[in-house]
C-alpha cells in the first residue's frame, strides 16, 4: 500500500459522517459563526444559556441552540459549565475567514470536497451529484438531505454558484481550494469497507516502544501486572490532547508548572488536573525523575517523533489492561455491553473500557457499524498481528508493588466503592454540563444516572430520544412484584432546574407507557416554588446529582436492601410534601392569626380545603407537632382540649427560631467538617 493511500485511509476514518445543524437561514450562517465566536472570545459569552452578539441579525437565540454545531465542528467546548474556544477556535479568530472555515469543514466532514470536486468538469443539479456520490462510494442514501447541507455550505463560504436549470458550478474560490485538499477516492473507501488486511502496511514501532512490547511478549507475568487505573484526558480529540501535553513536559517540568499549563491550555480545574496526573504516569507517558518533577518518557518522546497515533495505542497496550484485547474481542461486530462485560474479566469497569474503546476509534483501530457496536478494522486487526495479547488474569496472581492498579482490586467491596466514587464524580460533572463526554445534550448525565441505579442494584436503563421518558428504573416489592420508576434527567449549566424545563404533560405520557409507579426528576438543584408545587401535585420527587450520590454511597456502606433504597421515591415525595404542608400552616398562621387568634388543626383544615395542597387532618396534627416542639417553638398551646385536633395555638417570632436552628445547623456541619 502506497503512502498516499495510507494518508487517503487515515482521511477518511478521521471524519463525520452529518454536518450538524445550525440554527437559522443559510444567509446568516457565516455570520452566525463568526458572531458567537467573537462573542466568546470577548467574553460576552460565557453559559451556554447566554445569549451571543451578532452583527446584523435580529433574532439571536441563547448559544445552547447553536452549541452542538460549534462542538461538533471543535470550535468551542463546555467544560464544567463554562464556555470557551478551543485551540482550532482560537485559530480561527486569527483568521476568520469563509476559505479557513471550508477547510475546518472539509477536515471535520466526509466527502464534502468530494462533492465539490466533481464540478470541475461541468455543471450539475443536486439530484445529479447525488446519484454520482452515492454510485462511486456506495452510498444508500434515502433522500438529498445529506447532499443539500454539503452543496449549502459550498454556496455560504462562495464555493459554488448558480447557474440556471437548477444546476450549479464551481467557482474561482473553489478552484482554487480543492487544489490544497486531500481528496479520498472511491477505491480508499472500498478498501476501509473490506475485512481483508491484505497490503496494509503497518510502520514498525521505534525502538523505545519495541522494547516495551518485547518484554510484554517474553514475559506473560507482565500481562497480569498491567495496570487498571482510572483514565481521564480533556476531550474531544484526546489523543491529540494528550500529544499537547506530553510535548510540553519533552523536558524536565515542575508539577506546578505542568499543572498550571494544562489548567490554561485546556481551562480546567485543579482537580480535573490532578486527576489526570496519576493516568499520564500509570499509561507510560510521563515519569518522576525528581521530587514533584516530571518529563515524558523515552517511549512517549519517540511518540512525539514519529506522531503515529498507533505508537500512542502501543504504549498504552504495553502499560495497561484490555487494550489489544479489546480489538481482539471485536474482531467481528459486538454490542458495547458485551465487549465492556469482556473488560470486567481484565478487572476494567465499563467506564474505563469506554476509554479504551474512544482511543482506538480515534486512533481508526476501532470503527461502529451501527449504533452501540463496535467492530475491528482493517488496520486494528494488522495492528494486533504485531502486538502480544493475554488472556483474562487469573484471580490470584501476583501483582507488582509499583504497578499502580485500583486498591484492593479483588476485594469486593472496595471494587464497588470505587466504582460507585468514579460514576459520583462523572455524575456531579455531568449534571452540570450538557455536553459532558463530548456527547449530545443531556446524553452523558443520562447514561451516568442509570449507571448509579445499577450499581446500587436496580435494573435501570437509559431509554433517551423523543417520545419516551430518559432512565427507567425497574426492581421487585418484598411481594416478588416487579415495580418501575422513570426518571427525568436535567442537566443544567446553571445548576438550577425550574418548572419551565419540565413538560408535565410529557412526563404523564412517559409514565403511562412504561408502567411506572413513580416518577422522579433529577438534577443538579431545584429553583423556584413552582416546581415543587407542581412535584407535589403530580406526586413527582424531586432528587438532586448530590443526594442521589448519598444514597449510593449509603447503599454500599450500610448493605442495604433493594428494597430500602427503592423508598426514595416515596420517601422524597412524601418528605417534599411534609415541607410544604408546614409552609402552608406557618403562611396561614401568620396571615389568620390577627382575625381568628388560636387556631387549631381542625380550623386549619377547614381553611385549607380548597387550597390546592388540601392537607389531611393527619397530616395537619403532624405539621402542629412539629411546629410546637421544645426544641422548635414556632407555635404555642393557647387552649388545650380533649382532643389533640381541638387543640388550639397561636404562633411566636419565628425568624428568632428561624436564626437559632440556622446557628445550630452551622455549628454540627463545624464539627462534622473537623
Amino acid at each position: 500500500m502506497d503512502q498516499e493511500f495510507q494518508h487517503q485511509r487515515n482521511e477518511w476514518r478521521k471524519k463525520g459522517w452529518s454536518i450538524p445543524d445550525l440554527r437559522g437561514g443559510k444567509q446568516n450562517w457565516f455570520a452566525i459563526v463568526t458572531g458567537i465566536i467573537n462573542s466568546v472570545e470577548s467574553g460576552i459569552v460565557t453559559d451556554i444559556n447566554d445569549v451571543p452578539t451578532i452583527v446584523g441579525i435580529a433574532d439571536v437565540q441563547p448559544l445552547s441552540t447553536y452549541f452542538s454545531f460549534f462542538r461538533g465542528t471543535g470550535l468551542l467546548q463546555n467544560q464544567a459549565g463554562l464556555i470557551s474556544l478551543t485551540t482550532l477556535g482560537r485559530e480561527f479568530i486569527n483568521d476568520p475567514s469563509k476559505e479557513h472555515f471550508a477547510n475546518i469543514i472539509q477536515d471535520k466532514y466526509r466527502l464534502f470536497g468530494e462533492t465539490l470536486n466533481l464540478l470541475l468538469s461541468q455543471p450539475l443539479t443536486v439530484e445529479e451529484i447525488d446519484r454520482l456520490l452515492c454510485s462511486n462510494y456506495g452510498l444508500d442514501w434515502k433522500n438529498l438531505s445529506n447532499i443539500r447541507r454539503r452543496m449549502d455550505w459550498l454556496e455560504v463560504l462562495n464555493l459554488i454558484e448558480p447557474v440556471g436549470g437548477r444546476k450549479w458550478i464551481i467557482t474561482e474560490a473553489g478552484r482554487a481550494i480543492i487544489k490544497t485538499w486531500r481528496l479520498v477516492s472511491p477505491e480508499v473507501v472500498e478498501s476501509i469497507h473490506s475485512d481483508n488486511t491484505e497490503g496494509i502496511e503497518i510502520p514498525n514501532a521505534p525502538a523505545e516502544i519495541d522494547s516495551l512490547l518485547k518484554e510484554l511478549a517474553k514475559s506473560p507475568a507482565l500481562h497480569q501486572k498491567r495496570n487498571t487505573y482510572n483514565i481521564w484526558v480533556p476531550s474531544p480529540n484526546r489523543i491529540e490532547n494528550l500529544r499537547v501535553i506530553i510535548q510540553f513536559a519533552s523536558e524536565r517540568i515542575s508539577k506546578a508548572e505542568l499543572f498550571q499549563y494544562i489548567q490554561k491550555e485546556f481551562n480546567l480545574k485543579v482537580g480535573s488536573v490532578d486527576s489526570m496526573l496519576p493516568f499520564l504516569k500509570a499509561s507510560g507517558l510521563l515519569e518522576e525523575v525528581g521530587r514533584s518533577i516530571y518529563t515524558s518518557t523515552p517511549a512517549a518522546k519517540a511518540w512525539l517523533d514519529t506522531g503515529n497515533d498507533l505508537d500512542f495505542i502501543r504504549i498504552l497496550h504495553a502499560h495497561m489492561r484490555f487494550v489489544g484485547e479489546m480489538i481482539d474481542a471485536a474482531r467481528n461486530d459486538i454490542v458495547r455491553n458485551d465487549l465492556y462485560s469482556q473488560a470486567s474479566k481484565y478487572g476494567l469497569n465499563t467506564e474505563k473500557a469506554r476509554w479504551i474503546a474512544g482511543f482506538l476509534i480515534e486512533a481508526g483501530l476501532l470503527e461502529e457499524p451501527q449504533y452501540l457496536h463496535l467492530k475491528a478494522t482493517s488496520l486494528g486487526k494488522a495492528l494486533l498481528s504485531t502486538l502480544p495479547i493475554s488472556d483474562p488474569p487469573q484471580k490470584d496472581s501476583p501483582t507488582d508493588s509499583n504497578t499502580l492498579v485500583e486498591p484492593n482490586c479483588e476485594d469486593e467491596n472496595s471494587v464497588l466503592k470505587s466504582r460507585i466514587e468514579n460514576t459520583i464524580r462523572m455524575l456531579i460533572n455531568a449534571s452540570t454540563d450538557p455536553m459532558a463526554e463530548g456527547k449530545a445534550s443531556g446524553v452523558a448525565f443520562e447514561e451516568e444516572i442509570s449507571r448509579v441505579f445499577q450499581l446500587m442494584g436496580f435494573e435501570a436503563r437509559r431509554i433517551g430520544g423523543s417520545g419516551d421518558t430518559d432512565v427507567v428504573v425497574s426492581w421487585q416489592d418484598s411481594d416478588g412484584k416487579k415495580v418501575t420508576a422513570i426518571i427525568d434527567g436535567k442537566s443544567k449549566s446553571s445548576g438550577q432546574v425550574s418548572h419551565s424545563d419540565i413538560s408535565d404533560i410529557a412526563i404523564d405520557t412517559h409514565k403511562e407507557k412504561n408502567h411506572a409507579s413513580y416518577v422522579a426528576i433529577l438534577g443538579p438543584s431545584f429553583s423556584g416554588d413552582t416546581i415543587r408545587n407542581h412535584a407535589r401535585k403530580k406526586g413527582f420527587a424531586l432528587i438532586t446529582a448530590t443526594e442521589l450520590s448519598e444514597i449510593a454511597r449509603a447503599t454500599q456502606a450500610w448493605g442495604l436492601r433493594l428494597q430500602e433504597i427503592a423508598l426514595l421515591f416515596q420517601v422524597i415525595s412524601e418528605k417534599q410534601r411534609e415541607l410544604e404542608i408546614i409552609t402552608t400552616v406557618v403562611s396561614k398562621m401568620n396571615k389568620e392569626q390577627g382575625d381568628l387568634g388560636s387556631l387549631s388543626p381542625r380550623d386549619m383544615f377547614l381553611l385549607l380545603r380548597e387550597n390546592p395542597i388540601s392537607p389531611s387532618l393527619d397530616e395537619l396534627q403532624h405539621a402542629f407537632d412539629v411546629l410546637s416542639e421544645k426544641d422548635i417553638g414556632v407555635l404555642q398551646v393557647a387552649s388545650g382540649k380533649a382532643s389533640p385536633e381541638n387543640t388550639t395555638y397561636t404562633i411566636t417570632d419565628g425568624m428568632r427560631t428561624v436564626y437559632h436552628l440556622r446557628a445550630v445547623a452551622t455549628a454540627i456541619e463545624n464539627g462534622l467538617s473537623d
